[in-house]
């Protein structure tokens, strides 16, 4: 799914707003970048996936 951002810059795959300062974050999939990852790879560092981070920082990460 794809949110629209704040004064028509585009859409992100998330949105967050600040509840101190009211300013609006964003986290944006690569869909490009999206890699399988299948027995083979077990035991090996792969990259499944990328995003693109404007005002966040993902530390965890949950493929469902």
């Amino acid at each position: 799914d794809s949110v629209p951002l704040k004064g028509g810059r585009g859409s992100a795959t998330m949105v967050q707003k600040c509840k101190l300062c009211s300013r609006e974050s964003s986290i944006d999939i690569l869909s490009q970048t999206i890699k399988p990852y299948n027995a083979e790879d077990s035991e090996k560092f792969k990259t499944i996936v990328e995003f693109e981070c404007r005002g966040l920082e993902p530390v965890d990460f949950q493929p469902q």
